[in-house]
This record gives C-alpha cells, structure tokens and sequence, in this order.
C-alpha cells in the first residue's frame, strides 16, 4: 500500500526519540508526518491536514492541550480528531483532554500495541462521524427552523413527545442527543441498557473514549453538578455532560439545568418502557412457542389414543374370528361352544363398553385441541 492509500497522522512531540518509536510503531499502517513544537504541527497541518494527530501533552512554548484547543478553534482543520500522548492519566488531566476536545489518552510509556487498537478505533470512530455528520446536520437544521419561534417550554414539550414516539434505545439516545443542539448547548449522553451494553453519542456520531470516561466519573457525582461552563446531569441508566452553559446568562443557565434534568428523566422513563416491551416481547415470543409445542403434543396424543382404539377393536375382533375357527378342532357339543362363545362376546362387549366411555374424554381432548390450534394458527 503506497502512502497516498494510507491515513496520514500527525505526530506532535518535542522528544526525537519519542517521534522516532511513533513512527516506527505506525509506520507501516500509516503515512506518519513529525513534528517537533505546536507551532510547526499547526504550519503542517494547514498545509495538508491529517486524519489523526498524536500530540505530547507537555512541550515548551505550546503544549498538548493548548494545541489541541488552536485546531478545534480552526474551522479548516476542526475536525481533526487529537489523541494526547501523556506520562499523566488523572481524571483532572482528562478533564481537560475532554475540555479542549481530545478523544483520548494514550500513557507514556507507550506500549505499541495498545497505540496501533487506540489510532484504529479513533480512525473507524472519525470515519462514522463523517457519514453521520450530513444527515446530523439536516435533521438538526430542520428542526431548529421549525421550533425556533417555540417557547423553551414548548420545546420542552415537543423533545419530551418525540421521545415517546422511539421504540428502540439507539433512536432514544440520538433523540436525547440532538435535543442538546436544540437548546443551544453541546455535549455527549449515554444511555445504559439492561443487558450491560451501553450507547454513547456526541454530536457528530460515537462518543470517544475520553468522553465516555468523563460520564462516568461525573455520574459518581451529585445527579446535577455544574463546574464552569460543564454540567453534568446523571440518572442510573441515561447521563449527559453539557460542555458549554452560557455563563454570561445565569438565567438561561439556570433554565437549561431544569430543563435537562427534565429531559434526562424523560428519557430514563422512556427507556425503562423500551427495555419492559422487549422483555414482554421476549416473554410473550417464549409463552407462544410452548403452547404451539404443548398442542403439537396433544394433537399428537389424541391421534395415537384414536388409532390405539381402533387398533384394539380390529385384534378382538380377530381373536373372536379365530376361535370360532378353532371351535371346529376341538370337539365340544354344539352347547360348549355356544358357552365359549356367550363369554367371550360378553369380555368383547366390556371392552367395547369402556371404549366408549373414554370416547367422550377422547372427544373433549379433541376439541380443546383444536381450539388451541385455533388460537395459535387462525389470526394467520
């Protein structure tokens, strides 16, 4: 593969044997570019902008996050994903990976392989954003013309319906996320799901590992906690971090928590109801196939009792043949055989008797047979 086929990173580190091990490390998946400060990955970047930088968080002059803050601020490059390289791992350090718009941190010493899943996933992540970001942007768009005259509340009210109208838990999450946009704000949900799975989403597709990073520590906080312009709202299955509360308008800043807040409780409940129709469904799904087996079974029962029974009148019937028969051998008066005979029409004639008296609970299994066959085959 020639290196106009392959994904051009950026790397971004004053230490030439940390550029060195880096390229080494990715060099043979991918076109690797060096550079040595922030003003010069800022320089290459504009000139040709990569796919992925991987930026050293502490260097002279410029560091990591400062970097990362100049090429998000910079509509050319802005979508330029940025993987921080860092000896420190902290929650204060990814707070501020997370502030400044990183996807994630890769600790120095870096271990290669860990390197190459941590590039792959940001890779595949970006891809996605980008198939994603059109439609993104169309449903944002339009719904932002046709509510912009709407009250807050009435905002409130129109999110909170489109939330009752999802029935599967991805369409509750990019509902719950694109109602961000909606009130003006920005930042990443996560929806937690009953089977352990969970669902997490930015504004431009999958949310990064970093950020899911950060919903998890601020959902260890108080359900609603503000630091700056970050708030965090968590309930046990759904959570948000807003990123960026208009701190100039302590009004609105006070609306939007209640409003969230209303809005996370909203999808909770709704995917509590999700997560109880699936349940029901699958419960339902499992009942039905039992009472199909169950009436497979009877049916299966009342046609071997039916031939059972005529079975059973065909071999009496054929015993009582053959001993007339054999009478003629035998050598008895004409009066002998007629008593042979009276007795074993009189032992036929019991047998036909409770025969018959079981043909009546034969016929009740036979009908509640078909009734079940009804039940289960007649609506197709």
């Amino acid at each position: 593969m020639s290196d106009d086929d392959r994904a051009a990173l950026l790397v971004v580190d004053d230490d030439r044997f940390m550029q060195d091990f880096i390229a080494d490390s990715l060099g043979g998946l991918y076109a690797v570019r060096c550079a040595g400060s922030g003003a010069e990955a800022l320089e290459l970047a504009r000139q040709q902008p990569p796919a992925l930088m991987l930026v050293d968080v502490q260097m002279p002059d410029m560091d990591g996050y400062a970097l990362c803050r100049e090429v998000k601020d910079d509509w050319d490059i802005s979508d330029t994903p940025v993987l921080f390289l860092s000896a420190l791992d902290g929650i204060e350090d990814r707070l501020r990976g997370f502030e400044v718009g990183g996807e994630d941190f890769v600790t120095k010493p870096v271990n290669p392989r860990i390197l190459q899943a941590k590039v792959a996933r940001v890779l595949a992540l970006q891809q996605e954003r980008h198939q994603l970001k059109s439609q993104a942007q169309y449903a944002t768009t339009t719904a932002m013309t046709a509510m912009t005259s709407m009250s807050e509340t009435g905002l409130l009210l129109e999110v909170m319906k489109r939330f009752n109208q999802c029935g599967e838990a991805r369409e509750l999450a990019q509902a719950l996320q694109e109602s961000l946009a909606l009130f003006g704000v920005d930042g990443p949900v996560e929806l937690l799901l009953a089977d352990g799975d969970n669902i997490a989403l930015n504004s431009r597709g999958p949310a990064s590992e970093l950020e899911i990073s950060v919903l998890q520590h601020m959902a260890a906080m108080d359900r609603i906690t503000q630091y700056k312009s970050r708030l965090s709202i968590s309930y046990p299955h759904a959570r948000l971090v807003v990123v960026n509360l208009p701190l100039d308008d302590p009004d609105r800043c006070g609306r939007l928590r209640d409003h969230l807040a209303m809005l996370l409780e909203a999808a909770e409940a709704r995917l509590a109801a999700i997560s109880s129709a699936r349940l029901a469904s699958s419960r339902g799904d499992a009942i039905s196939g039992t009472i199909e087996t169950l009436t497979q079974v009877l049916s299966d029962i009342d046609h071997k009792q039916r031939q059972g029974r005529a079975d059973a009148l065909t071999v009496l019937n054929g015993v009582l043949m053959r001993l007339e028969q054999s009478l003629v051998g035998l050598a008895l008066t004409e009066r002998q055989e007629e008593a042979l005979l009276a007795l074993v029409r009189e032992g036929l004639e019991d047998v036909y008797g409770s025969q018959q008296a079981e043909a009546g609970y034969q016929d009740q299994l036979s009908a509640a047979v078909n009734g079940l066959q009804l039940a289960i085959h007649g609506g197709r």
